[in-house]
């Protein structure tokens, strides 16, 4: 299908706004087409965000573990649920999750779970773009059909236009080291993301010294853990050193602020990694941790944060951040998405400007940053369709919304 999108105003890559007309020849950003014509009447419109690392699924426990710390949050509350979910439960829990991030801007993800068939499935149903990584641990000594399952997933959305697959080791502290050394080997074989938790609590490098008796990140950089297929979710606890590392091997940082702040793991060293040359991008983690799934949100806590530690309100523009949800995040990713010229793929989102958080007009960066209300994102596009238009318009959302209550309530009763 062609169209023509008249009279928005482009959010261009150099964070400028122009006044043009935006031609789309079927998934694609294009010079030039002749189609179907529609007025967007001084609407904004920038590309959709990129959501670099998600558990969308984990909708299904929002709300049931707070003012807890990372380790009681995980061991206590959440894995004892996730033993007892179904296919079917991560379907619907992911459904939600990505209906959520859509309804907020985000048009691709970076989604680290099981069953990823089922996440597949939902995204596939919603229309919308991602990485969907297994989530890989031994701890239940399984690892080896989980790395199994994996790559079968991975082979069969190969030349997928809207869904790859990826590896997702959990963490270091969720398995062994011959089995991230193995998982590290098997990715390279695929040429797809790695992507991990990585230091995101203040305790997990001393304990993985106590109990190996080698450095956690030596380890992982002497098993090739670490290259431009490489995505690293929080890095809370970097140092400048492996932060050079990282730049180095061409690796990509998920900063996820609002999760870090909540569950007390620290402030993520942005400034210093933007200063060594890392690729920094944003993530959500999950809505049982943030606990919501808006990178908008991320993007002016993330920002204030960074602000605050430094106590200096220059220590990082406001076009970096913005940056870090679109071009950033698609260096990462086997996606031509985070900019719309010719080319790339037709994944943006439509923004009315006319709301009393977002006036004056002329001052629109700022507020997309500072002053924004996703209430505003009247339409989304993904791969030229459109998948929102003040409504979703591939799914019943009422069906979807009253599905996941019985799940949640049959998850409750099963613990």
């Amino acid at each position: 299908m062609s169209m023509i999108l008249k009279n928005g105003m482009i959010l261009e890559e150099d964070l400028s706004f122009k006044d043009r007309d935006l031609h789309i020849d079927g998934d694609r950003i294009t010079d030039f087409v002749q189609g179907e014509v529609e007025d967007l009447d001084g609407m904004i419109v920038m590309p959709g965000l990129i959501n670099t690392h998600t558990h969308a699924a984990m909708t299904l426990f929002r709300g049931i573990a707070e003012d807890v710390n990372l380790e009681e949050w995980l061991f206590k509350y959440i894995f004892p649920r996730e033993d007892k979910l179904s296919e079917e439960d991560v379907y619907v829990g992911s459904l939600l999750g990505f209906m959520e991030m859509i309804k907020n801007g985000i048009t691709t993800f970076v989604d680290m779970y099981f069953f990823e068939d089922a996440i597949a499935q939902a995204a596939k149903d919603l229309g919308m773009r991602g990485i969907v990584a297994r989530g890989l641990a031994d701890t239940d000594g399984h690892g080896d059909r989980k790395l199994l399952l994996a790559e079968n997933f991975i082979k069969k959305h190969f030349n997928d236009p809207m869904i790859k697959g990826g590896f997702g080791p959990h963490a270091l502290y969720t398995c062994s080291n011959d089995y991230f050394k193995e998982i590290v080997r098997t990715s390279k074989d695929y040429d797809l993301p790695l992507t991990f938790h990585l230091f995101e609590a203040p305790n997990e490098r001393d304990e993985f010294k106590k109990r190996t008796g080698i450095d956690a990140f030596d380890f992982l950089d002497s098993i090739d853990a670490f290259d431009e297929k490489t995505i690293i979710a929080h890095g809370t606890h970097l140092n400048r050193n492996e932060l050079k590392i990282l730049s180095e091997r061409g690796s990509t940082l998920s900063y996820n602020p609002i999760s870090n702040a909540k569950l007390g793991n620290g402030i993520a060293p942005i400034r210093t990694a933007m200063e060594v040359g890392v690729n920094v991008t944003l993530g959500t983690d999950s809505a049982a941790s943030n606990n919501s799934l808006n990178i908008f949100n991320e993007m002016k806590f993330g920002i204030m944060l960074q602000r605050a530690k430094a106590e200096n309100p220059v220590i990082m523009k406001s076009s970096e951040v913005i940056r870090m949800a679109t071009v950033n995040a698609r260096k990462a990713l086997p996606f031509d998405v985070g900019a719309l010229k010719s080319g790339m793929l037709a994944d943006l989102i439509v923004i009315d400007p006319n709301r009393l958080s977002t006036l004056p007009k002329k001052n629109f960066l700022s507020h997309l940053l500072y002053a924004f209300d996703t209430s505003a994102i009247v339409k989304v596009m993904i791969g030229g369709k459109w998948v929102y238009d003040e409504n979703f318009l591939t799914v019943d959302a009422r069906k979807v919304m009253d599905d996941f209550e019985k799940t949640v309530n049959k998850i409750d009763l099963s613990i």
